[in-house]
């Protein structure tokens, strides 16, 4: 069974610390966090994991596109040109990305305001 860590033990943890205050300028996307912060993926999911579980960040969820389908028109000659749209096994879909954001919360802002002082 895995140990809950205390909120002074997550404090103490640099890199939580750092997570902390890389959102709170603006919000980040986890590959900007890894980027900016130069951590390892396996360390950063536990980081944001934590942090989450204490509510001291938000996660948005944006979706970035929509989801296009491409249809194949087949004509009816007996309605005088009009036609029905078929969705088309051979032609490509274009599936919606969708793109996560961390930002600090209101809980998280006063932790850190708390643990600066």
């Amino acid at each position: 069974m895995e140990k809950k860590l205390t909120d002074q033990e997550v404090l103490k943890c640099k890199d939580s610390c750092r997570i902390l205050k890389a959102v709170q300028r603006k919000p980040l996307r986890y590959s900007e966090i890894k980027r900016l912060l130069n951590l390892k993926p396996a360390r950063l999911e536990y980081l944001l994991k934590m942090l989450r579980e204490r509510m001291w960040i938000i996660v948005r969820v944006v979706p970035n596109k929509a989801l296009v389908k491409f249809y194949k028109v087949f004509k009816d000659p007996r309605k005088n040109g009009d036609g029905i749209a078929i969705p088309h096994p051979d032609t490509p879909t274009r599936k919606c990305k969708i793109l996560v954001e961390y930002s600090l919360s209101k809980r998280g802002a006063a932790v850190l305001r708390a643990h600066a002082k």
